[in-house]
């Protein structure tokens, strides 16, 4: 059995939203899941939705995870312990995950069909080295943060495969902070790994998956027909909106190095067509809405008046 899933709190809902109308679009036949890293007190009912809790995630580890993360590392470490639920509660075998920043434009056959004969298949921020000496900045950032970006990942359940991710449970319980200088990055880094611990990990050099600002200088957009390509032969099967601020195509042009060089019409719809979808979908609504869970600040986006809040109320709970 095939299934899909993302996970977000309520601030990204918006975006897993827009995710989920691509799937039903594209691949209607496709049983598509939103874990909710968060409380949903009654913003919005939605049959997809399943709020964390109800995986029902030892509460020890559970304990562990709220303590020990911000927001974004809570919602990557979830995905193995999401995994094993959709194993072992639901039935699904074959699982493509997808980040609530990504959008679906055609049918996810390519993965389902490199899949067969694998457990894994995973997605390298780049495929074809770089040549030019302006974009080296790539390259260190790849070696840094990870060769596969773990915004998509197939898994094919098997005994072998099922004990791996046993494995990545247990370690992100500890180690999936962004902290590069300790080697963590997320969910992320630690699966440059995977291809040693499985043989039957497929490493996909599809253009069409998984197109993202960071690729964009390999692969070129067009569109026939009403359909998006890549390279004019790949079909474009999910374009990762990373760091995409909901404002305009033309303000992210200006405003992200990659976007700036590579302005084009068919990106720019992707964008204007991603953001108009987002609002429909209540991201002005949603973007605020604090996590129901006390994490950690984030130290790369927040304050220091919240990350002061959070030591002293750390530090009165100690005493």
């Amino acid at each position: 059995m095939k299934a899909a899933f993302t996970i977000c709190s309520l601030n990204y809902l918006s975006l897993a939203l827009t995710l989920k109308k691509s799937i039903q679009k594209t691949n209607p036949e496709l049983p598509f899941f939103i874990f909710l890293a968060d409380k949903l007190n009654g913003v919005i009912s939605d049959e997809s939705i399943i709020e964390i809790e109800d995986i029902q995630i030892p509460q020890t580890q559970f304990k562990t995870l709220t303590e020990t993360y911000n927001i974004i590392e809570f919602n990557t470490a979830l995905k193995p312990f999401i995994i094993e639920y959709l194993d072992q509660n639901k039935g699904f075998t074959s699982l493509i995950y997808l980040d609530p920043d990504i959008v679906v434009y055609d049918q996810l056959d390519s993965v389902w069909n490199e899949l067969v004969n694998g457990e894994f298949i995973l997605t390298p921020h780049m495929i074809k080295p770089v040549d030019q000496a302006e974009l080296d900045y790539l390259t260190l950032g790849t070696i840094n943060t990870g060769v596969f970006n773990l915004g998509f990942i197939g898994i094919q359940l098997t005994d072998s495969s099922r004990k791996i991710i046993s494995w990545w449970k247990n370690h992100l319980l500890h180690y999936g902070h962004n902290n590069i200088l300790n080697g963590e990055f997320y969910d992320q880094k630690v699966m440059n790994l995977l291809p040693v611990f499985s043989d039957k990990t497929i490493i996909s050099r599809n253009f069409g998956l998984n197109v993202a600002e960071w690729n964009l200088h390999e692969r070129k957009l067009s569109k026939v027909d009403g359909n998006f390509f890549v390279n004019e032969h790949y079909p474009l099967v999910f374009f990762h909106f990373s760091g995409v601020k909901m404002t305009s195509a033309a303000e992210n042009s200006q405003n992200n190095i990659q976007f700036k060089r590579i302005q084009s019409d068919p990106l720019s719809e992707l964008l204007n067509e991603y953001i108009a979808c987002n609002i429909e979908n209540g991201f002005e609504q949603l973007k605020n809405i604090p996590c129901h869970y006390k994490l950690r600040p984030n130290i790369h986006r927040a304050s220091r008046w919240e990350i002061y809040k959070y030591k002293l109320k750390s530090w009165l709970k100690s005493k």
